[in-house]
């Protein structure tokens, strides 16, 4: 799975101080019309209609709790008439979003479950409206299909239900509480937030594979995750409301600016997170690499003293073949030899085998890190070119930006000379004239800097490449070497070797030795392909590389 951007939960709490009235949040969320009897007023949000703006819209209580618990209208009436300070906290609205491409039923399911979770912890009521997001962003453009989604609204009130059961009062006849401490301390409440988003993380993760979905929703943030990304700033109801009537804002400029320096850096930031896969790639690669290793020393060990370097081929001891192996079970099937010359002749074939066997599985790994290694330097060439078009279209908007300025500043030089020589605040299409040119500057050297790491990266892979392709040539110079020697010494257990390998490594071998095996000598292979000459060609079939 991928871990992708996407906004997170957030818990805001609402208090009279601020002019908030719990009735009033509710109604909002849930679309009714309420009467707050505390204020003597109606409060009307009938015009979200179910099904429209509004897709699923009640109140959950916990078990146990009485039947006004899930009637909005007496719910939220208890809840204000059991605050009574000026300043009191009377709810808190926790707001999370839903993973795109979920259905009306599932994104109400999803909330539905995280409500009950809210309301089971805390034991309080929680009044939940699931909202269809709107078909236009901030900026009043219009959001494309896909990405027109939901979010809901979990409202609870900041006390827990009384139980006259366990000794508590009913909260002077409300039926509330002692207030929700865990959430007014500021050590606690953040404990306890992290478990909520840790569970709509969870809870959004699998809802999301159930409609197939790769993507991973991470609760935690851009800096604790370890990602370099700056999160999208927020407009605010009014701006927001201006933006959409066509009336630019400074925050509404903001978020432009934002917008525009992600879509450059987009294919960058791609091509950064390519590297690190690479190199997290290339970490697992060399710890598996380490039994390979491992492999490659035995073999020369083995294949040093076969082949005469140091010992004579004589000093050769009795092996104890692995079991399953091809040299383990050819052995088992062998006829017992019947003097001592036939048992060395034997064992030293049994050895040769044993090493063939070994060098299929070290060549077939090879093969494996190497296509890995080349299609690294394939996804970063093409990721460089990428930003090098992003790097040539910041060039250009930046010498737009630079003639701009230098104009401004032609047909103002008096005023820029003022402002030089005495201070005080830049004229503030100076100043923005100032700054396009930073941005886009900035863009061509963050790209730059991309670049250079590509580069780099497609150095390193370049250097393993050619050590692999070293190890790959002395691996099929070993199995040369094995298959020779089987000849030469003229084994009977050659044929029986050929039979029991696959059709491919008796096709890599006949391609590999063709004086030796021409094609008349297998007619079951005949007219194969060899696929196994190419740094392009897939490596060795599983099938070939035994226990």
């Amino acid at each position: 799975m991928q871990v992708h951007q996407h906004a997170r939960p957030h818990i805001e709490t609402h208090n009279r101080s601020k002019n908030h009235s719990s009735v009033a949040g509710a109604a909002y969320r849930l679309g009714l019309k309420l009467y707050d009897e505390r204020a003597g007023i109606w409060h009307d949000y009938r015009k979200r209609e179910l099904g429209e703006e509004i897709v699923r819209a009640l109140t959950i209580a916990p078990a146990g709790a009485p039947s006004w618990a899930a009637d909005p209208a007496q719910l939220w009436n208890r809840v204000e008439a059991s605050e009574k300070r000026k300043d009191a906290q009377v709810a808190r609205d926790y707001r999370i979003p839903i993973p795109f491409g979920l259905s009306d039923q599932d994104a109400g399911d999803l909330a539905e479950e995280m409500a009950r979770f809210i309301s089971d912890e805390l034991h309080t009521p929680v009044s939940l409206g699931l909202h269809r997001d709107a078909d236009r962003d901030a900026l009043g453009n219009l959001k494309p299909s896909d990405r027109q989604g939901f979010h809901a609204h979990l409202y609870f009130p900041t006390r827990r239900l009384s139980d006259v059961m366990a000794g508590e009062g009913d909260g002077g006849g409300t039926g509330f509480g002692e207030k929700l401490t865990i959430l007014s301390n500021k050590n606690s409440s953040t404990v306890f937030v992290e478990m909520l988003n840790a569970k709509w993380s969870e809870l959004a993760n699998d809802f999301s594979r159930k409609i197939g979905s790769d993507l991973k929703f991470e609760y935690k943030s851009y800096k604790r995750l370890g990602l370099s990304l700056t999160p999208q700033p927020t407009l605010g109801q009014s701006a927001s409301a201006m933006e959409r009537r066509g009336i630019y804002t400074n925050r509404g400029d903001s978020l432009r600016e934002a917008l525009a320096v992600a879509q450059v850096y987009q294919k960058a930031h791609a091509g950064a997170l390519n590297a690190q896969h690479a190199q997290a790639l290339q970490d697992v690669r060399r710890e598996a690499g380490r039994g390979t290793q491992a492999q490659t020393k035995a073999l020369k060990k083995t294949m040093v003293s076969l082949f005469g370097s140091r010992k004579s081929q004589s000093s050769i001891p009795a092996m104890i073949f692995r079991q399953g192996s091809l040299a383990y079970r050819l052995k088992a099937s062998a006829p017992a030899p019947k003097t001592k010359e036939e048992a060395d002749e034997l064992e030293k074939s049994l050895v040769l085998i044993e090493a063939l066997d070994k060098a299929f599985a070290v060549y077939h790994e090879l093969m494996q890190q190497l296509e890995e290694v080349l299609k690294m330097i394939e996804v970063s060439r093409a990721s460089k070119l990428d930003v090098e078009y992003q790097v040539d279209r910041s060039r250009e908007h930046r010498k737009v930006a630079q003639v701009k300025l230098s104009n401004w500043e032609s047909e103002h030089h008096w005023r820029v000379k003022m402002f030089a020589s005495m201070g005080g605040v830049p004229h503030p299409t100076h100043e923005k004239l100032r700054a396009d040119v930073r941005l886009h500057n900035g863009h061509v050297q963050a790209g730059k800097q991309t670049i250079a790491r590509h580069a780099e990266d497609v150095g390193k892979a370049g250097r393993e490449v050619s050590a692999l392709r070293a190890k790959k040539q002395e691996t099929l110079s070993t199995i040369r070497n094995a298959i020779v020697k089987l000849h030469d010494a003229e084994s009977p257990l050659l044929q029986e070797m050929m039979k029991a390998l696959s059709s491919s490594e008796r096709t890599f071998i006949k391609e590999q030795l063709p004086v030796l095996f021409p094609p008349m000598d297998d007619k079951g292979v005949e007219g194969e392909d060899a696929v196994f000459f190419s740094d392009k060609a897939p490596a060795l079939k599983k099938e070939s590389v035994r226990p």
